[in-house]
């Protein structure tokens, strides 16, 4: 079991005291597993804190150890809500099919 950071792509942007918009990623939090997506898996499934998933547009994760592979900020390993739900389209008594980007 590797530990790893789980991170999110937010729904809206971020707007600094000067004005500047930037994106909205979010540390969700840390979680042990065997690869990237067990570890999305695992913090979906499992979540540290309150979280409304229609906020999230995808989550990553990134190994807590010097590897290539980590620093791509999810540009390969996009991993969406929907994809942890299958093809339900309901978390928590949640309808996320009629939500998009």
């Amino acid at each position: 079991m590797t530990k790893f950071i789980v991170l999110a792509a937010m729904k809206g942007d971020f707007l600094a005291h000067s004005g500047n918009v930037y994106e909205n990623f979010q540390m969700m939090g840390y979680v042990e597993a065997d690869e990237p997506f067990g570890a999305v898996s695992s913090f979906f499934d499992n979540p540290q804190f309150p979280i409304d998933w229609r906020d999230v547009r995808y989550m990553w994760a990134e190994h807590l150890k010097d590897d290539v592979n980590n620093g791509h900020y999810g540009d390969f390993d996009k991993i969406y809500i929907e994809d942890l739900m299958g093809s339900s389209g309901n978390v928590v008594g949640i309808d996320l099919s009629s939500h998009t980007d």
